[in-house]
């Protein structure tokens, strides 16, 4: 027994329901929608890189005297204070301070080198330095530290007296 539709089938019928390409349509703006969901909270998680801020050093700078009168400038004992912020100004904790220039040296004649403290200080003692002639020298200080790269822009002038 043969039903009414017979050979007419589905193909006729125009009164169907989503088929086609509305329903493709919707599935591309669902899958779309999903995405943007997905990198909109992926980028809410990113957060500012850190970055070393600023660097202050006291004395700001040194005076040396040639007291041989041989064009040889020289200071001992000298006590410097390096402070550096992040980027957002609070204080560094743990950050590497090297000082370089002007022939400076620690008491044992090693390299000056020092960690900062939780208050973002590194305070180094019993220094020297030298500079030959009267041109002005400078010691520049290079702060490190992991996440937040290296600074070498802070420079302490070395005037001979």
């Amino acid at each position: 027994m043969r039903s009414k539709r017979g050979k007419r089938g589905l193909r006729k019928d125009c009164s169907g329901g989503i088929e086609g390409l509305p329903l493709q349509l919707l599935i591309m703006v669902v899958v779309a929608g999903l995405g943007l969901t997905i990198i909109m909270g992926w980028m809410n998680s990113i957060s500012a890189p850190h970055s070393i801020g600023e660097v202050f050093a006291s004395p700001a700078e040194i005076l040396v005297h040639d007291e041989d009168k041989d064009g040889l400038y020289t200071k001992t004992g000298i006590v410097m204070t390096v402070t550096v912020t992040d980027q957002s100004g609070d204080r560094l904790e743990g950050a590497t301070v090297i000082l370089e220039g002007a022939n400076i040296k620690t008491k044992d004649g090693g390299p000056v080198r020092g960690v900062t403290d939780s208050h973002g200080q590194v305070v180094l003692t019993g220094l020297s330095v030298e500079s030959f002639g009267t041109k002005l020298t400078t010691i520049t200080v290079t702060v490190a530290k992991g996440d937040y790269g290296i600074d070498s822009s802070f420079e302490i002038p070395v005037i001979p007296s």
